[in-house]
C-alpha cells in the first residue's frame, strides 16, 4: 500500500501539469458589459457596494503579480481589477483590517527572470501578502516569496511550487476541471462517461491520471480519449468511444478543438449530455459548429448572473473603480484573487499586521464567501483537500448552460463532497 506522501507527490506532480488548461475562457453573462451612467444604475452600484467604511490610520501594502502583456498574450486587465478591487476594499471593508491599503503591482512579462525580479521587488517594498490571478510564470515568484515568509494568494494555481509551498493559498480548486464533470455525473446519475481531451503534456497527463480517480469517487466510470490537436475530422475518435456506450460527454481543450469534438458528436447524432469546460467556450469557434453551443453544458469557476448578489458587487466594483473593464475571464479571475485575499485576512478578525500575522490570519479565516461563487464559501485551514494539497481552499465548482453563440446562463453550484479523495490502493 502506497503512503499518503507518495499518493500526495504523485498527484501534485500530475497537477502540476495542468497550467496548461487552467486559462479560463470568457465567463459569459446576461451582461457584460461595464459602464452604468444614468441615475438607477448609481443607485444599484450603490446598494450592492454596501455603506461606507473608509479605511483609517498606517497604510499597508499589498502586492499583485500579472504576467502584462507580450506578444503571445494580454493579461493587463488583472492590474487594473486588482485596483478596482483595492479602492472598493478601501471605501466599503475598512481596507484590510482598518488600514488603508497601498498596492504593488509587478509584471512578469511571461518570463522566469521576470518573475523572480517580481519576488524580489515585493520583498524590498515590504508587502504584507501578494495576490495574482492564474500567472503562468508563479512558480518563480512563489520560490522567492515562501522563503521570506509573505503569503501568495491566488485565485487558483496547480504547479508543485504553488501545491506545495508554505504560506501559499489558491482560493479555488484547480482540480475542478475533473472534479465538477465528476460531481456532475454524480448528480445526473450518469454511470459511463467519455473524456475527449487534447493530447498535449499539460491536459492529457492529467486527464489519465486524475480523472478516473475522481469519476469513481463520483460512482462513474471514465474513458479518456486523447486526441492529437489539428485533427481535423474527430469522428473516428468519437465513434470508438461510442463504443462503450457512454451516459455522457467531457470536453477539455481549446476552443478550436472542442468545436471540432462538439462537430464530430453532433455529426453522429449523439444525444447524452455533453460537459464542457469553459477553455473550451470562444465566440469566434460558434460560427464552425452546426446550432453553435446550444445545448452543451459548461463546467466553470464563476457564477455570473445578472441577479447574483456576489455578480452585482462584481458588476458595481468595475463600474466604480474601474477602468475598462469587463466580465470578462482575466478581470473576473483577478477579481477573485485580489477580494479573495482581503475577505481572508479581514473575516479573521486579526489585527496582526505582519506577514507572519496574516498568514495565521487566513489559516485562521472562518467559512467566507468565495468572491463571485453564488454562495460558495473557502476556507484555508488545510482540510478543503487535504489529499491534494493543504493550500487549496474550496471545492467550488459550477456549471452553466451555453447558448448558441456561448454565452452562459442558469448557472448552479455543484456538490464535489468525497470527490477529490484519493484511492488508497
Amino acid at each position: 500500500m502506497r503512503s499518503v506522501a507518495q499518493r500526495c507527490a504523485r498527484t501534485t506532480l500530475g497537477a502540476a501539469l495542468l497550467s496548461a488548461v487552467l486559462v479560463t475562457a470568457a465567463c459569459g453573462s446576461g451582461d457584460s458589459s461595464s459602464g452604468g451612467d444614468g441615475a438607477a444604475a448609481d443607485t444599484s452600484a450603490a446598494a450592492a457596494l454596501g455603506a461606507d467604511n473608509k479605511a483609517t490610520g498606517e497604510p499597508i501594502k499589498l502586492g499583485v503579480v500579472s504576467d502584462g502583456q507580450t506578444e503571445a498574450f494580454d493579461t493587463n486587465h488583472e492590474i487594473k481589477a486588482a485596483e478596482a478591487v483595492v479602492a472598493y476594499a478601501n471605501d466599503h471593508l475598512g481596507g484590510l483590517a482598518g488600514h488603508p491599503i497601498e498596492l504593488v503591482s509587478c509584471e512578469t512579462k511571461g518570463t522566469p527572470a521576470g518573475a523572480q525580479d517580481c519576488g524580489n521587488q515585493f520583498i524590498s517594498e515590504g508587502v504584507l501578502a501578494v495576490s495574482g490571478a492564474v500567472p503562468g510564470q508563479i512558480d518563480a515568484v512563489v520560490n522567492v516569496l515562501s522563503p521570506a515568509g509573505i503569503p501568495t494568494g491566488l485565485q487558483s494555481g496547480s504547479s508543485q511550487a504553488v501545491l506545495k509551498s508554505a504560506d501559499t493559498y489558491v482560493w479555488s480548486n484547480p482540480l475542478s476541471v475533473f472534479g465538477t464533470p465528476a460531481a456532475y455525473a454524480r448528480e445526473n446519475g450518469l454511470k459511463k462517461a467519455a473524456m475527449l481531451v487534447i493530447d498535449v503534456p499539460g491536459a492529457a497527463g492529467p486527464a489519465k491520471q486524475l480523472g478516473p480517480v475522481f469519476f469513481k469517487n463520483a460512482g462513474s466510470e471514465l474513458n479518456v480519449v486523447a486526441i492529437p490537436p489539428g485533427t481535423p475530422d474527430m469522428t473516428p475518435q468519437v465513434q470508438s468511444a461510442e463504443n462503450g456506450k457512454p451516459d455522457m460527454y467531457y470536453l477539455l481543450g481549446d476552443p478550436t478543438f472542442c468545436a471540432g469534438a462538439i462537430k464530430a458528436l453532433k455529426t453522429l447524432n449523439v444525444t447524452v449530455p455533453i460537459v464542457a469546460l469553459d477553455r473550451c467556450v470562444g465566440a469566434d469557434a460558434a460560427a464552425s459548429i452546426p446550432g453553435g453551443y446550444d445545448g452543451v453544458t459548461v463546467a466553470t469557476g464563476a457564477i455570473t448572473n445578472a441577479d447574483d448578489k456576489e455578480f452585482e458587487l462584481f458588476q458595481a466594483v468595475i463600474d466604480t473603480y474601474g477602468k475598462d473593464l469587463s466580465a470578462e475571464s482575466v478581470t473576473i479571475s483577478a477579481y477573485q484573487g485580489m477580494l479573495g485575499l482581503i475577505r481572508a485576512v479581514n473575516a479573521s478578525g486579526t489585527t496582526d499586521l505582519t506577514q507572519a500575522g496574516v498568514s495565521a490570519a487566513i489559516k485562521a479565516m472562518p467559512e467566507t464567501p468565495y468572491p463571485l461563487g453564488g454562495g460558495a464559501t473557502y476556507q484555508c485551514n488545510g482540510k478543503a483537500v487535504p489529499d491534494i494539497s493543504p493550500n487549496i481552499c474550496s471545492t467550488f465548482g459550477a456549471i452553466a448552460d451555453a447558448d448558441s453563440e456561448g454565452t452562459l446562463s442558469n448557472f448552479k453550484s455543484v456538490d464535489a463532497k468525497g470527490i477529490y479523495a484519493l484511492s488508497a490502493g
